[in-house]
């Protein structure tokens, strides 16, 4: 990001490059997350690799892994061909995100030390 913004900063204009930059680092990490997950469940899934359903569901985060990896290439090419000038108040739709730290890096905030287990939010143990 090229410009770093405080996570309470709601209401002034982003360039419009830096939303879709911050986007298709998120689909990149939600895409690598799910290429991890499936190597963590490979040795499971291949003792149930019989039941045609459990082989779908497999297909399909594999078909997510990839689906996700190309949303961040197409999002963070288009930020690119952007104007840098171009702006947009992202307020209302950051509104509508409930994960504060998702809210934070999406505005291309650093995290603040105190969010580290919002309530409501996933923690991974």
């Amino acid at each position: 990001m090229s410009e770093r913004r405080s996570c309470k900063d709601d209401f002034r204009p982003a360039p419009l490059n830096s939303i879709l930059e911050a986007l298709g680092e998120e689909f990149f990490e939600l895409g690598r997350f799910t290429e991890e997950f499936q190597s963590t469940l490979s040795p499971a899934l291949l003792q149930v690799a019989g039941n045609a359903q459990c082989h779908r569901d497999v297909q399909s985060l594999d078909l997510l892994s990839q689906r996700l990896t190309a949303l961040s290439k197409y999002v963070l090419t288009i930020g690119k061909l952007l104007p840098a000038d171009w702006e947009v108040n992202s307020h209302h739709a950051l509104s509508n995100i409930t994960l504060s730290d998702l809210q934070c890096r999406l505005k291309g905030a650093p995290l603040p030390e105190n969010m580290e287990h919002e309530s409501g939010e996933l923690e991974l143990f």
